[in-house]
């Protein structure tokens, strides 16, 4: 098609004795040749992230299938966070998405590696290993065209740093291999060794976690000993059932279903802003509950609890692995594929939030 559009124009420049009408004609193909190319180049970007979003949540789905929830701790906290090559930790999507495929094919190590990046340390990635998709947000600077300072220049506007324009988010995708799959793996190095000494849950942390966030946020502790954990985002308080006729397995217990109505409540409008109607997902304002709900709402709150958990150092596992469960999730992963990618990049700003508080000294 790009070479009938150069033929049109050259046709245009060759034939000068030609009728108006003819010259006429000829444009317009051209034009509308030009605008179909522009229509179906759009259309493959838009594709491109639409396919990316799918290939992660089909990946999510697998899992799930076979009884392993991504968004839960189900092994061992040193091996658990995720990290390239040079021990950076995967943070959003990828930190579930390593780390589903870790428990999924029983890796000794959650170390990852680019095959480019394995060959440039002089490894191999081991025949028939499959590698899996991990995904980032970069952004495309927009200068504005009628900015006085660069001009709408792109090379202007970085030189002098001019904040005129605009950024586009897109999405890319890389692919990585579990250094296990790579010549590279080496048990000494790349396998935490146990440690001696007993790990106790830091419950004081998630107390101190739950005391400043009750400055930013009403926390009621036996408001409501009827209902359910919830969090109302009318009236900004969380509603945490406890005294008489409420017992609680244990203290970890607690305080994980805290930390997911504290997720909650970090999306008011106040804070990070997420509940709008189409993030709400039909779920009455009124109360956002921890169970029954699954919206893409609910997944940053299962998301962000399980993080603040696992930095706690909690045991025990306290999220349903039930077949209604991982059957609810399933269902609505299937219709709504965006959910994934779009709930655990709010997780983690939810998670800053709360931990930025404490470390600010709770207000």
């Amino acid at each position: 098609m790009l070479k009938f559009s150069v033929f049109l124009r050259q046709t245009i420049l060759n034939n000068k004795k030609l009728p108006t009408y003819i010259y006429l004609l000829l444009y317009l193909g051209m034009l509308i040749n030009e605008n179909s190319i522009n229509e179906r180049s759009t259309m493959k970007k838009s594709n491109s992230i639409k396919d990316i979003s799918k290939k992660v949540t089909d990946g999510i789905i697998s899992c799930l299938k076979k009884g392993i929830i991504p968004w839960k701790s189900g092994c061992n906290n040193l091996v658990a966070d995720a990290k390239n090559y040079d021990g950076n930790i995967y943070r959003g999507i990828n930190r579930w998405i390593l780390n589903a495929q870790m428990m999924l094919n029983n890796y000794e190590a959650n170390t990852w590696i680019t095959f480019n990046r394995c060959r440039k340390e002089g490894g191999n990635v081991i025949k028939g290993s499959k590698s899996t998709t991990i995904v980032f947000w970069n952004f495309k600077y927009i200068p504005d065209s009628d900015c006085t300072n660069c001009g709408g220049d792109f090379k202007v506007a970085k030189k002098i740093q001019c904040d005129c324009g605009r950024k586009i988010p897109y999405l890319r995708s890389f692919n990585v291999f579990n250094i296990c799959q790579t010549s590279l793996f080496d048990a000494e190095k790349h396998i935490p060794k146990p440690s001696t000494e007993t790990v106790e849950t830091n419950t004081a942390l998630a107390e101190q976690l739950i005391h400043d966030w009750d400055g930013q946020v009403d926390i009621k502790y036996g408001y409501d000993n009827m209902a359910c954990p919830y969090y109302s985002p009318i009236s900004d308080f969380i509603n945490i059932p406890f005294g008489e006729g409420v017992e609680w397995v244990n203290d970890e217990c607690l305080h994980k279903t805290t930390f997911h109505e504290m997720m909650h409540s970090t999306g008011h409008k106040s804070r990070l802003d997420r509940f709008d109607k189409a993030v709400m997902d039909g779920v009455d304002a009124g109360k956002l509950h921890n169970r029954g709900q699954y919206s893409a709402e609910e997944l940053v709150a299962e998301m962000g609890s399980q993080i603040l958990s696992d930095a706690c150092g909690f045991k025990t596992e306290q999220l349903e692995n039930t077949s209604a469960y991982i059957g609810s999730w399933i269902k609505c992963l299937k219709n709504n594929e965006n959910w994934v990618i779009w709930a655990s990049g709010r997780a983690e700003k939810g998670v800053d939030m709360i931990l930025n508080n404490s470390m600010e000294g709770g207000k």
